[in-house]
C-alpha cells in the first residue's frame, strides 16, 4: 500500500488492534470502508468486508472479496470490533424516490445496530457526517429537509443506546472534509477536482465567495477513531485540520502536483462565505489521546495525488 496511505496511521491502527480482534466492516466497497480494508491488510486480524453485492475489489496490492450482509454469516463469524461505513450517501437522494433513499438507509442501520448488539462485540466505530449537525441538529427539523443528515443523527442516538445498554466502546466519527487515496467519484470534491485539474496544468476555482473547510485524511479519521475505543461508552469525533480558505487548499494542490499551474477564480459575486466545518476541540482531543500527529495538507494532497494515479486503486467511476 505504499503510497496510498498515511503511514503513522497505519501504524495507529494495528496498534489499536490485538491480533485475536475479528474486524466487520460494513460498506466496504465504499471510499471510507475501502480505506479500512487497506489498513486491515496489513494486521493479522480476521476481516468480514460486506458489501451491497457480492464482488472482488483491487485495494492497492490486495483483492478484498465483499460478501452481501447475512445474519447468519455474521453471528457465526463472532466479531469483537466493527467499522460501519455502509450508507448511502446524499448525492443518491436526487436519483431515487425518498421513500426508498430512507428505506435502504434505515435498513443498514438497523443492519449495524444488529451487530452492535453481538455479545462477542466490544468495539464500534461508525461513519457519520457533518451533515447530522449542520446547519443544525437534523432531528430538530423535518427529515424531508435533510435527509442524509436526518438518517445520520437518527443512527447516531440509536448507537449511542446501544453504547449505554451494552456498556461497549462506540466512536461515532463524525467525517466533514476528507481526502485519501480510495475516494469514489472524485470529480464531486473540490479537493481531488483540483488535484485532477493540476495534472491536466491549471487550476480554476469556481466559488465566487469564500469558501472554507478543514480537512482529515480517512485513514487518519479511522485509526484516531479506533484508538479511542478503549473505554464504555459513546464519543464523537469531529473530523478536523487546520481551518483553510480554497484559494490556500488550491496553492497546497498547485505546490504539490504542479508548482507550475496557474491557479484562477471566479469574480467575487458578494455572496456569503460557506463555512462547513466543525470546531477542533474533539479531533485534537483524540489525537492527544492516541499521541497521534495527523497528516498536513500537503501530505494528504500527496497520497490523494497517488491515489488518483495508481492504477491499483479501488474502482473511482
Amino acid at each position: 500500500m505504499a503510497g496510498l496511505l498515511h503511514s503513522s496511521a497505519s501504524n495507529l491502527w494495528s496498534r489499536s488492534l490485538s491480533d485475536d480482534d475479528r474486524v466487520l466492516v460494513t460498506g466496504a466497497s465504499g471510499w471510507v470502508g475501502s480505506t479500512a480494508c487497506a489498513l486491515l491488510a496489513a494486521t493479522p486480524c480476521e476481516v468480514l468486508p460486506l458489501a451491497s453485492t457480492r464482488r472482488a475489489i483491487r485495494i492497492g496490492d490486495a483483492t478484498v472479496h465483499c460478501v452481501p450482509w447475512d445474519w447468519t454469516e455474521v453471528r457465526s463469524f463472532r466479531p469483537t470490533v466493527v467499522i460501519d461505513c455502509a450508507f448511502l450517501t446524499r448525492d443518491h437522494v436526487a436519483t431515487m424516490p425518498l421513500a426508498d433513499y430512507f428505506t435502504i438507509n434505515e435498513s443498514l442501520t438497523a443492519n449495524t445496530l444488529a451487530a452492535a448488539q453481538l455479545d462477542t462485540v466490544q468495539r464500534v466505530v461508525t461513519i457519520s457526517s457533518g451533515a447530522a449537525v449542520f446547519p443544525v441538529d437534523a432531528l430538530s427539523r423535518p427529515r424531508e429537509e435533510n435527509p442524509y443528515g436526518w438518517l445520520k443523527r437518527h443512527a447516531e442516538h440509536e448507537l449511542e443506546f446501544v453504547a449505554e445498554e451494552r456498556g461497549i466502546s462506540v466512536v461515532i466519527a463524525r467525517a466533514w472534509s476528507l481526502s485519501g487515496a480510495f475516494v469514489r467519484h472524485p470529480s464531486h470534491y473540490a479537493l481531488f477536482d483540483m488535484i485532477t485539474q493540476a495534472i491536466a496544468g491549471a487550476i480554476h476555482i469556481t466559488a465566487a465567495a469564500p469558501v472554507y473547510r478543514r480537512y482529515t485524511s480517512v485513514e487518519d479519521l479511522l485509526a484516531v477513531a479506533l484508538s479511542n475505543t478503549d473505554a464504555p461508552g459513546a464519543t464523537v469525533i469531529d473530523s478536523g485540520g487546520p481551518l483553510l480558505e480554497m484559494a490556500e487548499i488550491a496553492a497546497a494542490v498547485a505546490r504539490v502536483v504542479n508548482p507550475g499551474a496557474p491557479i484562477t477564480r471566479a469574480q467575487p459575486d458578494g455572496s456569503a462565505p460557506h463555512a462547513y466545518f466543525a470546531e477542533p476541540e474533539s479531533w485534537d482531543r483524540a489525537c492527544v489521546s492516541a499521541a497521534f500527529v495527523p497528516a498536513d495538507i500537503d501530505e494528504q494532497i500527496a497520497v490523494a495525488h497517488q491515489g488518483l494515479r495508481d492504477p491499483r486503486g479501488n474502482d473511482r467511476t
